[in-house]
């Protein structure tokens, strides 16, 4: 509850950090881009734009979501969009993979997270 908590003046590093971020992401009983939009945000995430569908998708998940604000601070943790996404995507879409067709799949599910963290703005 206190925002005003220093992490860095208490010796917790940002691993530690981002390992305990996505513990927690994968210890809810539902993964937080939930299962039922997955199907509908690749498929849209595939095509080149943002299209209208994408957006509807989007917006019907943003509420799963808070402001997220560690891409905006990139040029002094280096942790761009596309980092982040990478480091997050299966932790907050947790898809099947024990399935090879999944495997595939991998890189639009990544670019699903990353244009939610690009398009913040957009959505928060």
């Amino acid at each position: 509850a206190d925002h005003n908590i220093s992490l860095e003046s208490m010796g917790v590093t940002v691993n530690a950090v981002a390992g305990a971020l996505k513990a927690f992401f994968a210890d809810l009983p539902d993964p937080l881009v939930p299962y039922s939009l997955h199907q509908e945000l690749l498929e849209t995430s595939t095509e080149c734009t943002v299209s209208s569908t994408w957006v509807a998708a989007s917006k019907r998940a943003k509420h799963y979501f808070k402001n997220p604000q560690v891409s905006q601070h990139y040029k002094t943790n280096f942790m761009t969009a596309d980092n982040l996404s990478i480091c997050f995507w299966p932790t907050l879409m947790r898809p099947d993979f024990e399935n090879r067709e999944f495997l595939s799949t991998t890189k639009i599910h990544q670019s699903v997270i990353e244009t939610f963290i690009q398009q913040c703005q957009f959505f928060f």
